[in-house]
């Protein structure tokens, strides 16, 4: 069984669906900041205080989820390279 996030797509400008397995550990909000999350791209356990708002992946109010350093920089460089596109 999946859970479904909200992905953003930069060409179409919407969001789409993106699927992670049901027993990651996906958050946007945590209270502790030691608590284990998964990546929700990669699936890499990290702790909360140690991740980075996604850019791309969202909840259903637009917050980011908690993502690690590597895909918080993949996700820049997909941005970034969007943004230079759009400024030809």
């Amino acid at each position: 069984i999946m859970t479904i996030l909200k992905r953003w797509n930069y060409d179409k400008q919407t969001y789409e669906p993106y699927e992670v397995p049901d027993d990651w550990n996906v958050k946007s909000l945590a209270i502790d900041m030691d608590e284990i999350v998964n990546c929700p791209h990669c699936g890499q356990e990290v702790t909360f205080g140690n991740c980075y708002t996604s850019r791309e992946i969202h909840t259903q109010s637009g917050f980011g989820y908690a993502v690690c350093e590597s895909c918080y920089n993949t996700e820049r460089a997909i941005e970034d390279k969007w943004r230079n596109k759009q400024n030809g």
